[in-house]
């Protein structure tokens, strides 16, 4: 990723420093520090975190164990490390300490001891989070998770083709569901074709176990695939999600196998409707939450809205469910950069359910769809 990328994130973090009132940020969720520096740990046992006060030389601590791999991948000049455990046989009194004792030191170094510093308390533990006062204790502590996620929301070049290229990986996952689903094939046998088919693609990790639910219980929402056999003549939902560069993309359609009957052939079009209307409203300057309401009336004048049991969809970057919920009561602008996914849906108890999830970019015209997969896969 190029410095200009990065250039560009610490200007937002900046922002966050002026707006917020605060003198650094603590960052210690493993997505908001790959977002300022490149550099992610999976490893939760040995946690990272990174100290960001405005100077452009951030400060990003590791343990170990992930020191090479940090400072190789980070973009970042400082780059220290803690040491959890001990690793020398001939010292005795080889020091040990935690990433809170790190922290603790970067902070004293900095002249930042008696300052304000912005955390993020909706995904710090508790323990962390007394362990970071009872160390710190002339420090003030202020919540900015809100402007973090803020900050994540917009998404540059570099995160629009990653988003972009983990949706082609997903769409290969469903297409394989698509062509292997028959009666007599378990749910399972499914789901276990398409995490194989996404892994072959390039996704790097599981996102969420892959959805193949048919008949009944596709009217659960989070249901997830069983040794339920797949049978003639009943719906089938598909739910795949796949990632690239650790961004996600996330993508869901419903089949059926056989004849659609009547009432199947109706919903889609109720579903598919939803979609296209709330795609309509997707511009800059229109509130998000009219996106929810579109969908929701062409709903509940074909009598279904009891069952449209969720919003219709929710931003996507690096988590798979990321601000901004677009639901009825969201007054807050579309801005161009956002990507969202849109997932109008009717779930009947003992009928099925029926989804249909693509992801859109909004540009500064209107929205790009980033899908390839058609929409018409009833």
């Amino acid at each position: 990723m190029s410095m200009r990328v990065y250039s560009t994130r610490f200007d937002k973090a900046k922002r966050i420093l002026v707006g917020e009132g605060i003198s650094a940020l603590l960052l210690l969720e493993p997505k908001n520090i790959y977002y300022l520096t490149g550099f992610y740990s999976h490893s939760l046992d040995v946690p990272s975190a990174v100290i960001f006060s405005g100077d452009n030389e951030a400060t990003l601590t590791v343990s170990r164990i992930e020191l090479d791999r940090a400072a190789e991948s980070s973009w970042i000049n400082d780059v220290r490390c803690y040491y959890p455990y001990p690793l020398k046989t001939d010292e005795k009194n080889e020091k040990v300490d935690s990433v809170i004792d790190s922290i603790s030191a970067i902070i004293e170094e900095k002249g930042l001891t008696e300052s304000i510093i912005g955390v993020e308390l909706s995904q710090l533990s508790v323990s962390t989070f007394e362990s970071l006062k009872k160390k710190l204790p002339k420090v003030g502590f202020k919540d900015i998770s809100k402007s973090v996620w803020e900050m994540r929301m917009y998404k540059d070049i570099t995160e629009i083709e990653n988003i972009q290229r983990a949706m082609e990986i997903a769409e290969k996952g469903l297409r394989t569901a698509i062509e292997i689903i028959s009666p007599g094939t378990t749910e399972i046998q499914v789901a276990v074709e398409v995490e194989s088919a996404l892994r072959r693609a390039g996704s790097q990790k599981a996102l969420f176990e892959s959805m193949v639910v048919s008949g009944s219980k596709s009217a659960y929402p989070y249901a997830i695939a069983g040794n339920k056999k797949i049978e003639e003549n009943e719906l089938v939902m598909i739910n795949v999600a796949a990632s690239y560069n650790e961004y996600c993309a996330d993508v869901a359609r419903t089949i059926f196998t056989g004849s659609p009957h009547k009432k199947h052939k109706e919903i889609f079009e109720v579903v598919k409707q939803a979609f296209n209307n709330s795609l309509q409203y997707a511009k800059p300057g229109l509130p998000l939450g009219q996106l929810d309401q579109v969908a929701r009336n062409v709903i509940k004048e074909k009598g279904y809205e009891p069952f449209f049991i969720h919003p219709i969809g929710h931003g996507i970057g690096l988590d798979q469910y990321e601000p901004p919920i677009i639901s009825l009561n969201n007054t807050d602008k579309i801005r161009e950069g956002l990507i969202l996914n849109l997932e109008p849906a009717i779930y009947i108890p003992e009928f099925g359910g029926l989804k249909i999830e693509n992801t859109i970019l909004i540009t500064e015209e209107g929205n790009q769809v980033l899908n390839k997969l058609p929409i018409e896969t009833m």
